[in-house]
């Protein structure tokens, strides 16, 4: 299978998007998970 390209995917950290990773990369696409810290334990 030929690589289509590279996509990222935000990770919820859920199953939708987890599978979303998995359909793409399933289709041939390069799959790069990302997640985003909205939080700061230090200044709680």
């Amino acid at each position: 299978m030929s690589k289509k390209g590279r996509v990222l995917v935000a990770m919820s950290g859920g199953i939708d998007s987890t599978v979303a990773a998995m359909m793409l990369h399933n289709e041939g696409y390069e799959v790069v998970g990302i997640t985003m810290k909205t939080w700061d334990y230090a200044s709680s």
